[in-house]
């Protein structure tokens, strides 16, 4: 996709959303996903797209939550300017119950899942095929 254009679907009299509309609506959309398991890590995070999101979420094993948790960790995604039309950095941290041959192989997966869908908004939605993939819990 080219960079500013609108979102599939839209009317072609709608003027295409620029790069911080685009991500104002994926950071909305991963707060109501992800709840309390979201943090924005910018500096101004409140109100409207100001500089490129920067974002935590705390990844858990599919069903579970809470006490019974043994295994999480925390993916960290800081994406440049022009994002959705370029791939945002992706780390993974604070991994709890993993190998570090696990994690590397989870950040693979989603350094992948990121260039497959380079140009869409994401929001992250691939992460849990991705999890069941690489088996980790």
């Amino acid at each position: 996709m080219a960079g500013g254009r609108g979102a599939p679907g839209r009317g072609r009299d709608e003027p295409p959303e620029s790069y911080p509309q685009r991500q104002d609506h994926e950071l909305q959309a991963l707060e109501a996903i992800y709840g309390e398991d979201f943090q924005d890590l910018r500096p101004d995070a409140y109100g409207p797209v100001k500089e490129p999101p920067e974002i935590n979420l705390v990844l858990y094993p599919q069903g579970l939550t809470g006490e019974e948790v043994y295994v999480k960790v925390d993916l960290r995604v800081k994406c440049p300017p022009t994002y959705p039309d370029v791939v945002p950095e992706i780390e993974l941290k604070n991994a709890k119950g993993l190998s570090n041959e696990s994690v590397n192989l989870l950040k693979s997966c989603l350094e992948e899942l990121a260039k497959k869908h380079c140009g869409e908004q994401q929001g992250w939605r691939g992460l849990t095929p991705t999890l069941k993939e690489v088996q980790l819990w």
